[in-house]
């Protein structure tokens, strides 16, 4: 079944002071995400940058105190009950144990690096690989172990804009039977078209996306696009059609890595430092492969804004400033 893509222009018109009071139009693009429906705008000069390079070595730079320092993470941090089989997880840098202040049934931290602070485009290919498969190893526990748990997912919060109350980079693992509001809509409106087409949302939306300019690039065999109703400023979506819950020594964890690190490359070339990222995972579950989602948030500064105003927080819409097919283009000379 084809998609539409085909966006509401609203015009407002006003007399402008910008422009001697001449009677001017300015476009707002609405769109809708063509699986759940659910509404972006693209609303151009949206979004605050600062026109100074951010200062924020004396924030970043102040490691005193830190629990997710090497000197401190062992003596700081809990351990796993007995079932899970080992007290906490270690891939190259990335160390895992239970979320202090845990989200669900499952709930657990990794943080990503032995550095406490490692600026957007300095991250490597190993550490994302590291931290993803330390979380994967133990979302793999923690499916095995409940029945009920079908829905599991790995989050980061870099920096403050991002929600992020620690600076030292880390990754969150959430896994329970009910997955969050976004992810379970979007699990089961993939599942309904499954069932009413015959064939995977996610391959049918990689075939009519391959070909445009919001086609970023491939890592592997994750393929990755600008989404044509972004749910927040710069979305870049990585999709694996083909994987289910990987493995944590799975080939695709450094396929998302390479595109985690491309990604984060590409924002940092347009001026940005904080992101958020979700991947998002179903057991056994042929309708909803493994989908990662980036996002980059405010610049971090020391007077820096939210950029989760009413119509985010209250409305749940989503409000962009450029759109998909402008960035899906810039952020493919990074892949």
């Amino acid at each position: 079944m084809p998609f539409q893509f085909d966006p509401e222009i609203q015009a407002t018109w006003f007399h402008s002071p910008l422009e001697d009071f001449e009677e001017v139009s300015v476009e707002t693009e609405v769109r809708r995400d063509p699986l759940t429906g659910r509404q972006s705008r693209i609303v151009s000069d949206n979004f605050v940058r600062p026109e100074n390079e951010p200062d924020i070595d004396a924030i970043v730079g102040d490691s005193e105190g830190c629990f997710f320092c090497p000197e401190m993470v062992t003596d700081a941090t809990p351990t796993y009950p007995d079932w899970v089989g080992f007290d906490r997880g270690s891939w190259g840098e990335a160390t895992s144990f239970p979320n202090l202040n845990p989200y669900g049934d499952h709930s657990n931290v990794i943080v990503l690096t032995e550095d406490h602070y490692v600026p957007i485009e300095a991250f490597t290919d190993q550490q994302f690989t590291d931290g993803l498969a330390a979380a994967l190893e133990f979302v793999d526990v923690a499916l095995e172990s409940d029945a009920a748990d079908e829905y599991a997912s790995i989050n980061m919060n870099f920096l403050r804009p991002a929600g992020s109350s620690i600076i030292h980079p880390h990754m969150q693992t959430l896994v329970d039977e009910c997955g969050t509001n976004r992810q379970a809509e979007r699990a089961e409106a993939a599942r309904a078209y499954r069932e009413d087409e015959g064939e995977s949302y996610w391959e049918a939306l990689l075939e009519e996306t391959v070909e445009t300019d919001r086609h970023v690039g491939s890592t592997g065999d994750v393929e990755w696009i600008a989404p044509y109703a972004p749910k927040h400023h710069r979305h870049v979506r990585g999709i694996a059609p083909d994987a289910t819950v990987p493995d944590p020594e799975d080939p695709v964890v450094e396929d998302f890595a390479a595109g985690i690190v491309n990604v984060l490359e590409y924002y940092a070339s347009a001026g940005h430092n904080s992101f958020n990222l979700a991947v998002t995972l179903q057991d056994d579950d042929p309708a909803n492969p493994p989908v990662i989602d980036i996002v980059a948030r405010s610049v971090f500064d020391q007077y820096y804004w939210s950029d989760s105003p009413f119509f985010v927080t209250l409305h749940d819409e989503n409000v962009v400033d450029v759109p998909p097919e402008t960035y899906g283009e810039e952020a493919a000379d990074w892949f």
